[in-house]
């Protein structure tokens, strides 16, 4: 939850998580506890779904307040579910949703035939099936399209972040992005400290260049949960 989901969400929890979230460095201006002065998860944009709270809404929980799974750990009594809150309830929820992956798959299939883009075969499999965040195919579009021609294409070699468990066609919220030595470290640079500056909802979460293999660098982009939808829809 610390890591992955927007420092602006608000979480609807039950007192125990709440206070285990708040310790977690989570303020506390963005937890909702649920219980008799909030009775349902509306008003929060995520309900972290532990025994209590699937006790509290039963049925509710999946089929009117947040039918989208994030992320799910462990099972039984101690399985809990990272849900996305639907505002408008379920139905517009689930539309909203297949609109969204409908244009993540169309605009995929344009980054793939863009030559500024070098894409792994990973990779590529997941803009073909829609699967990458919208704010990850903007971004990638932009570096590819600002990105000096003599430095070769924008090479990706991953996508990811989608969340243990998470609910079939939640997208996927990071990338890597490679170049082949130390030498064109400069380009990634470049490539922060543009996605740093940019403003939400395209400011990722975080932005940060590591060594892979063979000390290659990588520039890793991930954005923060729930993903939006509708940006790439006119």
């Amino acid at each position: 939850m610390a890591r992955q989901v927007s420092r602006d969400a608000i979480v609807a929890c039950d007192p125990a998580m709440c206070s285990a979230l708040l310790a977690r460095g989570i303020p506390s201006g963005n937890l909702l506890k649920l219980g008799v002065s909030s009775p349902d998860p509306l008003g929060s944009d995520v309900v972290v779904a532990t025994a209590a709270v699937r006790s509290q809404f039963g049925g509710r929980l999946a089929s009117v307040y947040a039918p989208g799974i994030l992320a799910s750990f462990g099972s039984g009594s101690l399985r809990i579910d990272v849900r996305a809150i639907a505002p408008d309830g379920a139905t517009a929820y689930e539309t909203a949703l297949a609109a969204d992956l409908a244009a993540r798959r169309a605009v995929g299939r344009q980054l793939l035939g863009n030559p500024r883009l070098k894409v792994s075969a990973p990779a590529r499999a997941a803009l073909w099936a829609g699967q990458v965040d919208p704010r990850l195919l903007t971004t990638l579009a932009t570096l590819a399209a600002t990105s000096p021609a003599a430095t070769g294409p924008v090479q990706v070699s991953a996508f990811g972040d989608s969340g243990p468990g998470a609910s079939q066609g939640m997208p996927l919220r990071s990338a890597q992005i490679t170049e082949p030595s130390r030498a064109d470290l400069g380009r990634l640079r470049g490539m922060v400290a543009f996605v740093r500056a940019q403003r939400p909802p395209y400011l990722p979460a975080w932005a940060l260049i590591t060594t892979g293999a063979g000390g290659s660098p990588v520039l890793s982009i991930g954005f923060s949960a729930p993903s939006p939808t509708g940006l790439l829809q006119p």
